[in-house]
């Protein structure tokens, strides 16, 4: 098979962070709901000392001149204009809603929660719409912008050495997120309760060590040639199905190395996920979030519907935006790219607004519903 190579690395770099979102508990409901909630910011610890890793990784990489020999070159995100509001909008709107992004939907699935299936198809009908629309949105002026605007060059520093500074920064963060870390202080965080070896084997990732490997994988997948980011990765696989069937997609004109790598990428994430879970003794078939059940959406299909148009939405936002919480976020900022700064602020202001909306007046549900989360792993 043509390409097979690339389709068999991007399998492997999408399973090992497959096994990091899990072991971490990016993939839960909760711990994302939480973060959207300002009340449990492991997640956001976890992506800040994954932007710190990688961007020091680059830095460093700059500084003393081996970045070019190594293949550890950033790929900028370019700047989209009111493409990075609206996209980020819609994928704000539909995180909140149903407590998952692009990478974390299809990790879901490869964890036994198949109500995300729905998401998953929502995901792959969105692009399609996203192609369909594409035009469109050019015509209109919605689309049409691409400069490559970065902070580095904004303030007309050298990238390296203000790299590894942006890295320390977010440890800060990550290390002052911490400290005012609401989870620590209501018991909602049970992280340090357990022996190091279990918590290796069943339990979480402590927010750093999983960071620092999320970091890892990143600066890996930028040496390979390519760029970790999963609304891409889930373009290019329904781009490849597309081209398969005889139907190719005018925004997937050709299937080449980095478009099978990256549907690699995304296939990838479900055995990873898979295996992680069934090590961790977490893999339940079926398991809809307790908190998602009650608190929104206490009638089955209403649940399949709410997390089917998330999906659809999710993949808009990102395919108009520019990027997904790993691709605008997590890959980006290393890179100082001001267009993944305006997608990746947009989606979560609007995600924080849109959660606490779900849930105003509600947040006890949301609290009662945790010890049922925790024991289901959700």
């Amino acid at each position: 098979m043509e390409h097979l190579s690339h389709l068999i690395m991007g399998l492997i770099t999408g399973a090992l962070f497959g096994i990091v979102i899990h072991k971490v508990g990016a993939i839960r409901y909760s711990r994302v709901e939480g973060m959207l909630l300002l009340r449990d910011l492991k997640i956001m610890k976890f992506a800040f000392m994954g932007i710190a890793t990688a961007s020091i990784i680059y830095g460093l990489a700059d500084i003393f001149g081996v970045a070019e020999q190594t293949n550890l070159l950033p790929r900028i995100m370019p700047y989209l204009g009111i493409a990075h509001l609206i996209g980020g909008f819609l994928f704000g709107i539909a995180m909140a809603s149903a407590g998952f992004c692009p990478g974390t939907c299809v990790a879901r699935v490869g964890a036994g929660k198949f109500i995300s299936i729905a998401g998953v198809l929502g995901l792959i009908l969105g692009i399609v719409i996203y192609s369909n629309i594409q035009p469109w949105l050019v015509e209109i002026g919605i689309l049409g912008t691409r400069e490559k605007i970065t902070l580095y060059g904004a303030l007309g520093l050298p990238y390296g050495p203000l790299a590894v500074v942006w890295g320390v920064l977010f440890i800060i963060l990550a290390l002052v997120a911490d400290w005012f870390d609401p989870a620590k202080k209501i018991g909602y965080d049970q992280s340090n309760q357990s022996s190091f070896i279990s918590k290796v084997i069943k339990g979480e990732w402590h927010w750093a060590v999983s960071g620092i490997l999320a970091g890892l994988i990143i600066a890996w997948a930028t040496a390979q040639g390519e760029y970790l980011g999963f609304s891409g990765g889930a373009l290019a696989f329904v781009g490849w199905i597309a081209d398969l069937i005889g139907h190719p997609l005018s925004i997937v004109p050709k299937i080449n190395e980095s478009i099978m790598w990256h549907a690699g990428l995304i296939i990838g994430v479900i055995p990873g996920a898979f295996l992680s879970a069934i090590i961790s003794g977490t893999f339940k078939f079926d398991v809809v979030p307790p908190a998602f059940a009650k608190g929104v959406a206490p009638f089955p299909w209403v649940r399949l519907i709410l997390v089917f148009f998330a999906g659809i939405f999710l993949a808009l936002g990102a395919m108009i935006g520019g990027g997904c919480t790993t691709g605008a976020f997590l890959s980006a900022y290393p890179t100082l790219s001001v267009g993944s700064m305006a997608q990746s602020a947009t989606y979560f202001i609007v995600g924080v607004l849109t959660a606490n909306l779900i849930y105003f007046g509600r947040w006890s549900k949301f609290i009662q519903a945790k010890k049922e989360s925790d024991e289901v792993y959700d």
